[in-house]
């Protein structure tokens, strides 16, 4: 989204929508899924109502994810929800699936990783507040956007980051959907794209609703005929594919990770996300008139992130 020119937020959002929560969503669910239609009929009406209402859910965390971070600035607002979508997606799922094993030395390894990967984003936040003061104007409008109150502007932060989680915590819970699926000769491996096809499909109704909001407040819809739209579209073509691709393969390194799978392997997912978003800021430029004392605090941000990923991965062997 960075290199996509002319096209306001919603522009780009909702062909995001559109392309990663729909069409490669489904293709993908299509060619993986054997008989995915056999799969949704003989399932139960609850067994479908569980990834789509969690999908709502996340769509309306999307949207408090953009709406929170355009008030309280972009490292305050992403360095809240990242780490309430890192924590609580790998804690409910705990409580909810292996309740029996919280005290258990695996289970306090998890937690002990967990939160210390909070910190490292707590860190990494901080390091992105000292940025924001250090550059001044130079940091553009991304840091700032909205007129909201800081209070309310955190609060939206703390809804995203609540909501947000909901992806992981509807795909732990779609185990019985993943089942039928396996039962339909799908390889266990890619049996949570059935999940993902209708989790992120309401999250697409959420979000599309919001950004036909914006464009008729903006009237930005006319922008998807200017001269870069062809180059825009596959820009957001290739996110969009990347994005899903990305859920594709951590359902594929949950199932083999195993029952702890929606545990460790969303810890891992996310602190690796944070932490490659950090060193693509760096070589963007974005840290660019900083000085040395809060690069080192990023760097050190991220050196805890993956720090804690090897403690989660001998969590796996208690």
């Amino acid at each position: 989204m960075t290199y996509v020119k002319r096209w306001p937020w919603e522009n780009s959002w909702a062909v995001f929508s559109v392309l990663g929560m729909i069409v490669f969503n489904w293709t993908l669910a299509f060619v993986s899924v054997p008989s995915l239609c056999a799969v949704y009929a003989d399932a139960p009406l609850e067994m479908l109502l569980i990834p789509a209402v969690f999908g709502l859910l996340w769509g309306l965390g999307a949207v408090g994810f953009g709406v929170g971070i355009a008030a309280v600035g972009l490292a305050l607002g992403y360095a809240v929800i990242m780490a309430l979508v890192l924590s609580l997606g790998a804690l409910i799922p705990m409580a909810a699936l292996h309740r029996e094993d919280i005290l258990t030395p695996k289970g306090i390894t998890v937690i002990v990783g967990v939160v210390v990967m909070v910190c490292g984003i707590a860190l990494f936040g901080k390091a992105g507040m000292r940025k924001e003061q250090e550059q001044g104007q130079r940091t553009g409008k991304i840091t700032k956007l909205s007129t909201l109150p800081m209070k309310l502007g955190l609060a939206i932060c703390i809804f995203g980051g609540i909501f947000s989680c909901f992806p992981n915590v509807g795909y732990a819970l779609s185990q019985p959907l993943r089942d039928l699926a396996e039962s339909a000769h799908c390889d266990p491996r890619w049996s949570g794209n059935a999940v993902w096809s209708i989790l992120f499909s309401g999250g697409a109704l959420v979000n599309l609703t919001y950004c036909g909001y914006l464009f008729k407040k903006n009237g930005t819809l006319k922008e998807y005929f200017c001269p870069e739209a062809l180059r825009n579209l596959g820009l957001m073509a290739l996110l969009s594919l990347m994005w899903i691709s990305s859920f594709c393969l951590y359902g594929v390194g949950a199932e083999m990770m195993g029952d702890w799978g929606t545990v460790i392997g969303w810890s891992v997912f996310i602190a690796l996300s944070v932490s490659v978003a950090g060193f693509w800021g760096v070589v963007q430029g974005e840290w660019a008139g900083t000085s040395n004392q809060t690069r080192k605090l990023m760097l050190l941000g991220i050196a805890i992130l993956v720090l804690t990923i090897f403690i989660l991965a001998g969590s796996g062997l208690l």
